[in-house]
């Protein structure tokens, strides 16, 4: 018995020396960052906030996304199939077809108009779309040779007219009056009386370039494609 009995302490002696397996512990996996919020337009005085209606109308939804997609792939036939013959791009002489291959800045004034958005007016046969938002939601009470829209949340002005300037504030798609222009960029004035450098990039008058589109025989075309007044 006395055997016996060393022989199963032996053995349990054996066990608790063998190293214990410790069970693996899989590393955490690092965290998703969280998105950056998206900055929200609340209206309110002299502020002009973002719309675009141009998906409400599917046909002219279909048609917008071929005419960005010519335009991406620098397709020039497939860019005029979408625009009206007499298509008006100067409110003198001019015009047509013609304008779309010879002057090189409506392509990009384009695209950068369809990316703005903007709103329908009429109905049925007279029913017609206006392009940037900027130029169709523009407040009638606010002189539109002396103002300009800032396109986005977050608008920097600077004490002058350079990128390493001083920021003196930020402006959330403000109104802003233009005292004068440098270049690309703008002397203005917020609605609080604060003054500023403005890049012209981040910001767009409302007789800047802007289209209108109507149908012709059922089809969306492009009918004007003008600037200034």
């Amino acid at each position: 018995m006395s055997r016996r009995l060393a022989a199963i302490a032996g053995l349990a002696l054996l066990a608790c020396s063998e190293p214990v397996q410790q069970q693996q512990v899989p590393a955490p996996k690092p965290a998703t960052p969280a998105p950056a919020p998206v900055a929200v337009c609340t209206p309110a005085p002299n502020r002009l906030c973002p719309s675009d209606a141009g998906a409400s109308d599917p046909s002219f939804a279909q048609f917008r996304k071929e005419l960005r997609a010519a335009i991406e792939q620098k397709n020039q036939a497939e860019l005029l199939k979408h625009i009206a013959p007499d298509v008006r791009t100067s409110f003198g002489g001019g015009g047509g077809l013609a304008a779309f291959k010879t002057k090189s800045d409506l392509w990009p004034a384009l695209r950068t108009i369809l990316d703005l958005g903007g709103n329908f007016t009429g109905e049925g046969d007279a029913k017609s779309f206006w392009a940037p938002y900027v130029y169709a939601n523009w407040p009638e009470s606010i002189d539109a040779f002396e103002n300009v829209a800032a396109l986005r949340a977050g608008v920097v002005l600077r004490a002058a007219s350079s990128p390493d300037a001083a920021q003196v504030a930020t402006v959330d798609w403000e109104i802003l009056k233009v005292i004068s222009r440098n270049g690309a960029w703008m002397n203005v004035k917020t609605s609080g009386g604060v003054e500023g450098w403005v890049s012209s990039a981040d910001v767009y008058s409302p007789i800047g370039y802007r289209a209108g589109f109507s149908k012709r025989g059922g089809e969306w075309k492009l009918e004007a494609l003008v600037a200034g007044d």
